[in-house]
């Protein structure tokens, strides 16, 4: 059952979702839910293959891999998780831009009637946020033993995700962070949220 309450956070890798997630939680005292470790269930039990995965990876990269898991985790599985749990939801940077029109067009249905799409970038400037979250993505993969030999991979990934007009096509909201403490963010995220039940009402937290 959709709850029009939920708070949907969206944007590319590295921007500081599911840290801003919790703390969202923590004011609200709501459940976080990260996508992208959800995910897996409705992966494997639709038969992912984690080993094949990992040798996509290693081979051909992140792009590969991102076109390999998104046959295991698609518009159904997505419908099914948002329509089903209430709370925050964090979508994954891959959940919200694919080059699939068909895949864009239910993307836009199933989201519209939510008001709290929130799109997390780091800086309003386009160059500067690729900046920080491409040192972001080294810092993070750099001594990944997975990861770390095709690190430039996700980085070319995530310059697709920043300047995807998708994101920007789903939000109903956009927050940038610009160094800020992180429950200063979700204090924001709080504040500028529009309830749609007089019966839910957390604004008196902040």
């Amino acid at each position: 059952m959709k709850n029009l309450n939920n708070i949907i956070l969206i944007g590319p890798m590295a921007t500081g979702k599911s840290s801003i997630g919790k703390e969202v939680s923590v004011l609200t005292g709501w459940k976080n839910y990260p996508v992208d470790k959800l995910k897996w269930y409705y992966r494997y039990k639709n038969g992912f293959d984690g080993v094949k995965s990992s040798t996509i990876l290693q081979s051909k990269g992140f792009d590969a891999l991102v076109s390999y898991s998104q046959k295991y985790f698609g518009i159904q599985e997505l419908r099914d998780l948002i329509n089903n749990f209430s709370g925050i939801i964090e979508l994954g940077a891959s959940d919200t831009h694919r080059n699939d029109l068909n895949y864009i067009r239910d993307i836009n249905k199933l989201l519209e009637p939510y008001p709290n799409i929130f799109l997390i970038l780091p800086y309003e400037d386009e160059d500067l946020s690729i900046e920080i979250l491409t040192k972001r993505l080294r810092s993070r993969y750099h001594l990944d033993p997975l990861k770390s030999g095709v690190l430039m991979s996700y980085i070319n990934k995530n310059l697709e995700f920043i300047r995807s007009p998708q994101n920007l096509l789903l939000a109903k909201h956009i927050i940038y962070t610009n160094d800020r403490p992180f429950h200063q963010i979700a204090q924001e995220i709080v504040y500028r949220s529009e309830l749609k039940s007089k019966d839910t009402d957390y604004k008196n937290v902040i």
